[in-house]
């Protein structure tokens, strides 16, 4: 038998009658234990507690719907021919730990005696696993595992997996498909000796790499998670490779590509502010130094996070958790990575835009009367449209990875299970659709597409006539 206590308010939360392993329960008002106060008359309330307990059955017999009932001695369950059954139970016990220096981050500890605990329980707030309630399940911002999580059912292949899984596999490789072939299309873009004639062609063939990464490392991330559950064999290989190697690189490689698209938008505005100062020389080689630094930056910032990741497995729920060690330090600094990482290239962008196309319109249009100077201005938006397009792109489609990292709850069953699930594969979209992003809207990166697909055409027949001459 086991009775809750919440809000001075007692609850028969299980009545076993033979002995179980798993035991499913809820609270409800139906299953209040009322206090005999609202139970009995005045009359009966005065009379002495050993003439008043003879009456303890009527209350069982008079209302059907009543499960428990309890008086400053006893615990009353009414039975199934409506009896009246009771045991010594003390409602004024203390179960809550004299110290409260053993469960940790806000966790209520519960022990089985006041003087002499043999057991000591932590009662854990959301998010938080673990003996003490030491781990975090939320400190490494938003995973897969957190949404998919309880869904995946353990040792079941995935056609018999619910629904939630298979369309969730199904979105995967329709959006694996899409990432590879932008990715591939916006590499050959790129790589194109016209678009790399400055710094910010290059810093989109390292985006279009970046991005291609992420979309491969995106769909093994699934798939282990999916395997994890469906093979016991290398479950623990498999569950390690995804908490401390796949998920810090795409971790890693988002940021990157988000801080790539930024640098991109900043030489764009410092060739303008330049103008035919501007030398693309020194822009390519700034640009391979901003790379290979951004890269070490994104990776040192992330190693605070790292140490403290590590495999929990709950036994309750037959699952592991990648989890990390939780302090208030460390999700402060969490939070403001996640935020930095998000708006400053953001705002690179935007910013940048503006200043593109007010400066531009400015430079020709300095000279002239307001009216030709609006109609300049507008031209000028009209002609780098793509400056504006691309940002506004990005910081819708990444904008729900930002709001679900922070509104995620830990519960097994959410309400908002769908919205996080599908919020969690648009913020992948910046990635998936680089090419969409970046080429598609501009005039001269489709002409640089079309080149490099002209010349790859002319290079087949040759070597075809390489092949057959040898």
């Amino acid at each position: 038998m086991a009775v809750i206590k919440s809000n001075d308010k007692f609850y028969l939360a299980v009545v076993q009658q033979s002995p179980k392993s798993d035991i499913l329960t809820s609270i409800n008002p139906r299953r209040e234990c009322f206090s005999i106060e609202h139970i009995f008359n005045s009359t009966i309330m005065k009379m002495p507690r050993f003439h008043r307990i003879k009456f303890y059955h009527i209350p069982c017999q008079t209302n059907f719907d009543l499960n428990c009932f309890i008086d400053e001695t006893y615990l009353c369950l009414c039975t199934n021919d409506h009896h009246a059954n009771c045991v010594k139970f003390d409602r004024h016990k203390n179960l809550e730990c004299p110290s409260t220096n053993y469960c940790t981050n806000g966790a209520q500890c519960r022990q089985d005696h006041p003087n002499c605990p043999s057991t000591v329980i932590c009662v854990c707030n959301e998010c938080f696993f673990g003996s003490q309630c030491q781990f975090y399940s939320k400190g490494f911002g938003l995973t897969l595992d957190e949404i998919l999580g309880y869904e995946i059912k353990r040792n079941i292949f995935l056609f018999d997996q619910p629904f939630s899984v298979k369309l969730s596999a199904l979105i995967t490789m329709i959006m694996f498909t899409i990432g590879t072939i932008n990715g591939i299309f916006s590499i050959i873009t790129f790589k194109n000796k016209t678009s790399q004639a400055v710094g910010c062609g290059m810093y989109l063939l390292a985006s279009s790499i970046t991005s291609l990464m992420i979309v491969i490392l995106f769909t093994l991330k699934f798939w282990f998670l999916i395997f994890s559950y469906i093979d016991s064999f290398a479950q623990r290989l498999i569950l390690y490779s995804n908490c401390m190697l796949i998920e810090p690189l795409l971790k890693i490689l988002l940021y990157i590509d988000n801080w790539l698209n930024g640098c991109v938008a900043a030489e764009r505005a410092f060739a303008v502010f330049k103008g035919v100062y501007f030398d693309k020389k020194t822009s390519r080689k700034l640009a391979k130094w901003v790379i290979i630094f951004m890269i070490i930056i994104n990776v040192i910032l992330l190693i605070p996070q790292l140490s403290y990741l590590h495999l929990f497995d709950d036994e309750k729920e037959e699952r592991t958790w990648c989890v990390i060690l939780y302090s208030s330090s460390l999700h402060i600094y969490n939070s403001f990575i996640i935020f930095f990482h998000f708006f400053t290239p953001f705002f690179i962008n935007l910013f940048s835009a503006i200043f593109i196309i007010i400066a531009t319109a400015r430079q020709r249009g300095i000279t002239q009367t307001e009216n030709l100077y609006m109609k300049q201005f507008k031209n000028k938006l009209k002609q780098h449209k793509h400056l504006f397009i691309s940002p506004v792109i990005l910081i819708l489609l990444s904008l729900p990875r930002l709001i679900i990292s922070f509104t995620l709850d830990c519960k097994k069953s959410s309400k908002h299970f769908w919205l996080y699930l599908i919020g969690y594969f648009v913020s992948f979209m910046p990635s998936i659709l680089i090419f969409v992003v970046f080429v598609l809207p501009s005039t001269i990166f489709k002409r640089s597409f079309k080149e490099a697909i002209l010349h790859g055409r002319r290079r087949i027949p040759l070597l075809k006539m390489n092949f057959y001459s040898k």
